[in-house]
């Protein structure tokens, strides 16, 4: 996708934690279990694997990667109706207020909306029609015939590559990173926030605040 118009500048946002107030892939794991999509074993997997990110022990990229492996063999198109589902039943529910607000801000001064997540292109495109973001930049799928391999298709939009999404984007745009925003709440996008000149906070976990309170960038939201 690209920009379908001229904007004076960009707004990238985060999903996980920042759009939305929880995770869209702990959401999603939970409905798959009980629809019986997702197995047991491949459940109680999953949760490992959360409880090891969570408590950042590991390479996280390398986590994320292995938590995709329940989907090998799943129709593309059932996921994809999967995902929208669980957005509308549940997590459109989580979106925050005070983020709906920024988005109505930057479109009052003509700023492109700009979803940049690790998320993936299932969950991530329903979440953009909903707010009619501009564009998405997310992880995709592997899929073979419409066949999905449990793995990504190209990079996991993750840490520095995140930035490196960023960074090209605008140049490919014509946009002005220092003119840009970064909205994420993670340790992870301190790496893209300090590539744009308008990094925000948004209920930033721990490391996180404190690299916000250093660099004194804005704090929207410490509900963590």
């Amino acid at each position: 996708m690209s920009l379908n118009r001229s904007f004076t500048y960009i707004a990238f946002y985060d999903l996980d934690h920042t759009i939305l107030r929880g995770n869209s892939a702990t959401c999603l794991v939970e409905e798959s279990r009980q629809r019986g999509v997702m197995n047991q074993k491949q459940y109680r997997h999953a949760v490992y694997l959360s409880i090891i990110y969570k408590l950042n022990l590991g390479n996280p990229a390398k986590m994320i990667n292995r938590m995709l492996s329940w989907l090998k063999g799943l129709p593309e198109e059932s996921i994809k109706k999967l995902c929208r589902e669980v957005f509308h039943d549940s997590l459109v529910n989580t979106i925050r207020p005070e983020i709906l607000a920024t988005l109505e801000e930057h479109r009052i001064q003509n700023g492109a909306v700009v979803l940049l997540s690790s998320a993936s292109s299932p969950i991530c495109e329903p979440v953009s029609k909903h707010l009619g973001l501009d564009d998405v930049i997310c992880t995709h799928l592997s899929s073979d015939n419409g066949i999905l391999n449990g793995i990504t298709d190209g990079k996991l939009v993750y840490g520095m590559e995140k930035k490196h999404r960023l960074l090209s984007y605008c140049k490919a745009h014509g946009y002005d990173p220092n003119d840009a925003f970064y909205y994420g709440d993670s340790y992870t996008d301190h790496h893209v926030m300090k590539a744009v000149g308008n990094p925000v906070a948004v209920s930033p976990d721990r490391r996180l605040l404190k690299i916000a309170t250093r660099q004194n960038w804005p704090i929207l939201l410490q509900d963590r």
